[in-house]
């Protein structure tokens, strides 16, 4: 399923900490006795909890509920969890990007460009021009051709984060959400499926794989 953000209104969305889509069982903070501005949201999965910060309250048959409100802990922010197989630097811009989002939109944005330029070096290209280096990784068939319209976008939000451009400032918020989506996008097409699929390929017995690997080599030498 699509990635839910978390949001203080809801009453599931993906948790920060486990990453699943879940229940969230919320309740008000008290101070002595006193209700405060804060709530935690506890996961039904994980059972962990996240602390709110209601800015505006509304009245629902005679109760006090969030109206808008944004989590201060834990301190990553909102955005899907990087994927398990992403590099470790790249992983590391991810989760600074992750950490400023809601605070700087178009900081995360510059974050997240570099974490994709780094990323496709991982892939075996430059690492320099992100244009040219998805457009090598469509035509390897590394990542599908579709990805090329959207990383462009990508690439054009990054160099407006740092050098003010044609978009406007509101895009940023938008665009550097689905930012994170598509780095974890070409982990899974560029590194967790090709590594399913060799891992899947040396279950196969030595014989039939073998075959296999002639049959391939005659039809890329008559090629």
């Amino acid at each position: 399923m699509n990635y839910v953000l978390p949001e203080i209104t809801l009453e599931a969305f993906h948790c920060p900490y486990c990453g699943t889509y879940a229940h969230m069982d919320w309740a008000w903070l008290a101070n002595r006795g006193q209700k405060t501005s804060y709530l935690e949201a506890t996961c039904s999965r994980c059972r962990k909890a996240s602390l709110w910060l209601a800015k505006e309250t509304k009245n629902v048959h005679g109760c006090v509920n969030p109206a808008s409100g944004e989590m201060v802990y834990p301190d990553f922010g909102t955005a899907p969890l990087p994927d398990a197989d992403m590099p470790t630097d790249v992983a590391s811009d991810y989760q600074e990007a992750a950490r400023i989002f809601s605070k700087s939109p178009r900081g995360a944005a510059a974050l997240l460009r570099l974490g994709l330029q780094k990323l496709c070096k991982h892939l075996g290209e430059e690492g320099e021009n992100i244009n040219e280096d998805i457009r090598s990784l469509a035509a390897k068939n590394t990542l599908p051709p579709l990805v090329v319209k959207v990383a462009d976008t990508v690439r054009i939000t990054g160099n407006n984060a740092v050098h003010p451009g044609e978009m406007c400032d509101d895009d940023f918020d938008h665009i550097a959400s689905k930012m994170f989506e598509l780095l974890n996008f070409v982990v899974k097409k560029g590194i967790s499926e090709p590594k399913e699929l060799e891992a899947l390929y040396s279950m196969i017995p030595e014989g039939p794989r073998n075959s296999a690997e002639s049959r391939d080599a005659k039809s890329k030498s008559s090629a």
